[in-house]
């Protein structure tokens, strides 16, 4: 998923052309304080001349907190305007009670929500957080602030406590867990790295600031050729009605989770 500030309208269309599977419009951290107001009336209008059509990347909106003015004010205004998105990320979600003041405000609209888990509390409250409902999708470590409040490293080892803790209580809630994006732009042999390790963490997604970083995104999520070999030669094998059982395939027992893993690697191979 690739960010795109709410100030910037001039580069919404670059942004939606760069190949990325997600284009985020952030109305957040990308927008300055005093121009909040006229950068949501702009992405508004922007919104509803180009609306979210399934054809291209998926369009989000990352609104601020549900518990600023801002945040009433942008979910308001989507709700006045009738666009339309595939996902909805909400910032700085502490507990439940976030998600269900969304929820109380825009019912059943925007299907697919985010909850940005960027606090210590938020952490601590992970578990509860994925199981909220409201349309919950997602989870996603927002690594900057949460490293500042810990006074750890905004890197992998300052974050790895809060990065395993977020992808189980999103596995264990059915959810999608998304990673924090790698902000050293001079160093993309780095985000290959951490996104390699974010993957083999479980996280089905990893975040850009930049288009630049798109192509190392995708290429550090590509399986090797041999894994892929391995993954389609054991689902073109897989007898029929063995899709929960179990059955030998080169020498090996293969059960549901192997074939599940076998089913994840051909997934990411279409998405490369």
């Amino acid at each position: 998923m690739l960010f795109v500030s709410g100030e910037k309208t001039g580069r919404f269309a670059k942004a939606m052309a760069a190949g990325a599977d997600v284009v985020c419009i952030d109305l957040e951290d990308a927008v300055h304080p005093d121009r909040k107001n006229a950068a949501r009336a702009s992405v508004i209008e922007w919104l509803k001349a180009n609306p979210a059509s399934g054809a291209g990347p998926a369009l989000a909106l990352r609104i601020n907190g549900v518990r600023t003015e801002n945040g009433l004010r942008d979910v308001l205004a989507l709700l006045d305007s009738g666009v339309q998105l595939d996902w909805l990320l909400v910032p700085k979600v502490e507990d439940a009670a976030d998600l269900q003041i969304l929820h109380a405000l825009a019912g059943e609209r925007y299907e697919r929500r985010v909850a940005l888990v960027e606090t210590p509390r938020g952490v601590e409250n992970a578990l509860q957080i994925a199981h909220a409902g409201g349309k919950l999708a997602a989870l996603m470590l927002g690594g900057a602030d949460l490293a500042a409040e810990l006074g750890a490293q905004f890197g992998w080892d300052g974050l790895l406590y809060a990065r395993g803790r977020l992808v189980n209580a999103a596995k264990a809630a059915g959810l999608k867990a998304w990673d924090v994006p790698h902000i050293d732009l001079t160093k993309p042999e780095e985000l290959a790295t951490e996104t390699r390790k974010a993957l083999a963490l479980g996280f089905n997604c990893k975040t850009a600031i930049h288009p630049q970083q798109i192509a190392a995104i995708h290429a550090a999520f590509a399986p090797s050729e041999a894994d892929l070999a391995w993954a389609s030669a054991l689902l073109q094998a897989m007898p029929e009605g063995s899709a929960t059982g179990a059955f030998i395939f080169q020498g090996r027992m293969v059960d549901a989770p192997v074939l599940r893993k076998a089913q994840r690697i051909v997934g990411l191979a279409r998405l490369s």
